[in-house]
């Protein structure tokens, strides 16, 4: 079995119908903890703080006040500077001899003879053709970190991050979102691959038994929390067991016990969600399972402290929520949901000088349209305004002459195109910038003739994210086709409204009369699980799931 990757506080163990449940001794002890309306004082403190420093527009990482977690700029992404520079020297160039990186990869087959490309080799591009259009794919989902493996939008997200060497690296990663993110198991990845570093041996597997026996543990600690709470009310007043209830339930945790070991892994992950649904704690399967094996600490809280801790003012900022105290002071470093924050800058540049080196040898000077499935909406901003800067560059160095008319473009897979303007809105100030809606992205909209069906015009042609529709098994099932393997949550969904505009001419859509490059995101692991959703609700037929 696992150490106990919780081990680094003080906990109860507690037995409950034979089963073993690690709870943190503040769980059960809430006198201890600071009160209620202490965190509310310091939060409303820490609110008017913020206020002060978004109006004079210094809310930037590097400025922050002191809040016990690590801020962003004091960490040590020299390697990955220095990796940028040396692999990548000439991409900012605007003469004609610029270097062209974009073959310069070597490839390598895993066990099951897929491709792989280890960074800092740059990801290839392919051509395809796609209803009689040339369609150029820019292939990260073959791209690999070295140590971590992880691959697609989050090994350009978490570049910086992965770099940096263990003994620098902070004691604990704190973040939060959906049970099935691929950030959370990217995330999982690196914490896992810089304790290998440190131990210098690969961290134990835990078999699905012991996975399903922690979810188990996630589900007797609530009834406990609420057995415990509804006791204090009857015992000692309303008062006492609205505070208690407020320390108790927030996050029951639980983690892999290995009672061998006196050394617990030296780098955590902590990772908040919503409660999980029971099928899943019982039938642990896809991201979740995989980044609880990688040693992940997962900490449910209910619908209603998920949406009060990180639906707020800080929620999805480079901030952490006010009412969170960091796991270990100055040791700990926040990352908001999806990684929207200035840790994904590196790696976007370095993929902007990919693409623009790639289209100034290979484009013939046609203009070009970069499409991005967004979520968070990082990758897009951040790639948008790393081109841009590379563009101006050039247009200084060639005094306006050969430079690439390169424009990016965001595909939402996660909400409308207004939640996809205020998200990267929000990051813009959140990193120093003025969130203008002319500094944003283009934004692919579903056209307004097609017949969506009454659920999908209720969202104005969008879809609903991670809900199993037939539109998007089709559009899947039509790139496979064409030899482009997608997944199912951001790559087909935005192949689907891609296709809608495909041989358009409206001056208004931002890929007509333009070459079109698609960042493959990735997320391929989790096609099967994905699949068997779809299986389940009758949308495909007879076919072959396999995990």
């Amino acid at each position: 079995m696992l150490s106990s990757s919780v081990a680094a506080f003080p906990f109860r163990t507690v037995l409950h119908k034979q089963k073993k449940i690690i709870l943190p001794s503040s769980h059960l002890h809430s006198t201890t903890r600071t009160s209620l309306q202490q965190r509310r004082a310091l939060h409303h403190s820490r609110r008017k703080h913020v206020s002060l420093l978004l109006s004079s527009q210094q809310a930037t990482p590097s400025q922050s006040f002191t809040t016990g977690w690590i801020r962003t700029d004091t960490l040590n992404f020299q390697e990955t500077l220095a990796s940028q520079k040396n692999n990548n020297n000439n991409f900012t160039s605007g003469t004609d001899t610029a270097a062209d990186n974009s073959n310069c990869y070597s490839i390598i087959y895993d066990e099951v003879g897929d491709t792989k490309i280890k960074y800092p080799s740059t990801s290839p591009v392919e051509c395809l053709l796609i209803r009689d259009r040339l369609v150029y794919i820019k292939r990260d989902d073959v791209l690999h970190l070295p140590s971590s493996n992880i691959s697609g939008n989050k090994a350009r997200k978490f570049l910086s991050l992965n770099s940096i060497p263990a003994v620098d690296f902070p004691d604990v990663l704190v973040t939060y979102g959906g049970p099935q993110s691929n950030a959370m198991v990217a995330l999982a990845a690196i914490v896992s691959s810089k304790n290998a570093e440190l131990t210098g041996k690969e961290q134990p597997i835990p078999n699905l038994d012991e996975i399903e026996d922690l979810l188990w543990q996630l589900d007797v600690s609530e009834e406990d929390l609420e057995e415990e709470v509804s006791n204090m009310k009857k015992n000692h007043g309303r008062n006492r067991a609205t505070n208690a209830s407020s320390t108790l339930s927030s996050s029951p945790t639980v983690s892999l016990e290995d009672n061998t070991s006196a050394q617990p892994p030296k780098k955590r992950f902590i990772y908040y969600t919503k409660t999980l649904p029971r099928y899943l704690r019982k039938n642990p399967n896809g991201n979740l399972l995989r980044a609880i094996s990688l040693g992940m600490e997962i900490r449910t809280v209910s619908h209603e402290e998920y949406n009060s801790l990180f639906k707020g003012l800080h929620g999805g900022s480079v901030m952490a929520p006010a009412d969170l105290d960091p796991p270990v002071e100055g040791k700990s470093l926040w990352i908001p949901q999806g990684g929207a924050c200035s840790i994904a800058q590196p790696g976007s540049n370095v993929l902007a000088k990919e693409i623009v080196n790639h289209w100034a040898s290979n484009g013939k000077g046609m203009p070009l349209a970069v499409c991005v499935p967004g979520g968070t909406c990082t990758t897009a901003l951040l790639l948008h305004q790393s081109i841009n800067r590379i563009l101006e560059h050039r247009r200084v160095d060639n005094n306006k002459m050969d430079v690439p008319d390169i424009r990016t473009v965001v595909i939402p897979c996660v909400g409308d195109d207004d939640y996809a303007m205020r998200q990267m809105m929000s990051l813009d100030k959140s990193m120093g910038g003025k969130g203008r809606r002319e500094d944003m992205p283009f934004i692919l909209k579903p056209r307004a003739d097609v017949e969506y069906g009454s659920a999908r015009r209720r969202r104005s042609g969008y879809f609903s994210f991670g809900e199993p529709s037939k539109a998007i098994i089709d559009a899947w099932d039509e790139m496979n086709e064409c030899g482009l393997f997608l997944d199912l949550l951001y790559g087909a969904p935005a192949f689907s409204l891609l296709l809608q505009h495909w041989k358009s001419r409206d001056l208004n859509c931002p890929i007509a009369g333009r070459q079109v490059l698609y960042v493959h995101s990735g997320g391929l692991e989790g096609v099967a699980s994905q699949l068997t959703r779809y299986k389940h609700k009758g949308l495909i037929d007879a076919r072959v799931v396999q995990g």
